[in-house]
């Protein structure tokens, strides 16, 4: 990552300065709590019948020029190449999602995900996991729990698999992962599944989230819902083309997408008759 492109980077999740001998681990929980913050999650691209691209050029254009969100390969990518730019040695995985399967159903390992070693101890990052984003990296080290500033989570290792759960009422299974590292390759060919897939999620219906201190946000086609960290829920219903683009722009920090595919997306929404259920 170029000079330039990582002083855009950290003025567009509001961290313009960094403290003199900071340390490692320090920065990196800075930098994981306020990506996710400032840059959106979202499958706009997929939504509409794009498959977003995934080279580092285009990435940073459409998440730090552009200001728009990404889903995790491009959230994942450009953190990599962040933290990369700052002296941290990064390996990159693919996870198996697990979240909102009630069944057992295996899937395709399609949830890019990133591991980095400081001083011997190794940590999970991954700023690109929709609604359960975590942010804070996480101690790859099994069952003790961690608290991150958006709840507790642990790593459960199981047949020689690790999987992250967050506690809600209980403990509920995220992804699982090994620490197999992955090539730019299987990422490519990961991304094209899930943007062209016939039974793809990503691409039947709209998903966008954002995380601060206080809350997560979340946009599930047309409902919007917050879920305090205190406990407390809302949601509503988005009903018009003016509240949708309200609702982007003031909770979702998108301020710029073209009117075009702010109306394709709405035109898209009126076309969905059919419900996704994943625990919230």
């Amino acid at each position: 990552m170029k000079n330039n492109e990582l002083d855009l980077y950290l003025k567009r999740i509001e961290v313009e300065t960094l403290k003199k001998n900071i340390g490692k681990l320090e920065l990196l929980k800075t930098l994981h709590q306020m990506h996710p913050k400032n840059i959106t999650f979202e499958n706009i691209d997929t939504f509409t019948g794009e498959i977003p691209l995934l080279q580092l050029d285009a990435v940073c254009n459409k998440l730090i020029r552009l200001q728009r969100g990404g889903y995790c390969y491009e959230q994942n990518i450009l953190f990599k190449n962040v933290l990369e730019s700052l002296g941290f040695t990064v390996k990159v995985h693919l996870a198996r999602v697990v979240w909102g399967s009630k069944d057992g159903t295996r899937t395709a390992r399609s949830h890019m995900i990133l591991t980095t070693d400081i001083e011997g101890v190794q940590y999970l990052v991954d700023v690109g996991f929709g609604s359960m984003t975590l942010t804070s990296p996480i101690l790859v080290d099994t069952d003790i729990e961690q608290e991150t500033p958006n709840g507790l989570f642990r790593l459960v290792n199981t047949a020689g698999f690790y999987r992250l759960e967050v506690l809600k009422e209980e403990w509920l299974p995220i992804y699982k992962f090994s620490l197999e590292e992955v090539e730019f390759s299987d990422l490519e060919m990961a991304n094209w599944y899930i943007a062209t897939g016939p039974d793809s999620v990503f691409r039947k219906f709209l998903m966008i989230t954002r995380v601060d201190e206080e809350a997560r946000y979340a946009l599930f086609n047309n409902t919007f819902s917050i879920r305090w960290n205190d406990g407390r829920k809302e949601s509503s219903a988005i009903t018009d083309f003016s509240q949708l683009v309200f609702t982007l722009k003031n909770n979702f920090n998108l301020h710029h997408l073209p009117d075009d595919l702010l109306e394709k997306v709405y035109e898209k929404l009126k076309e969905i008759q059919t419900h996704f259920n994943v625990p919230q």
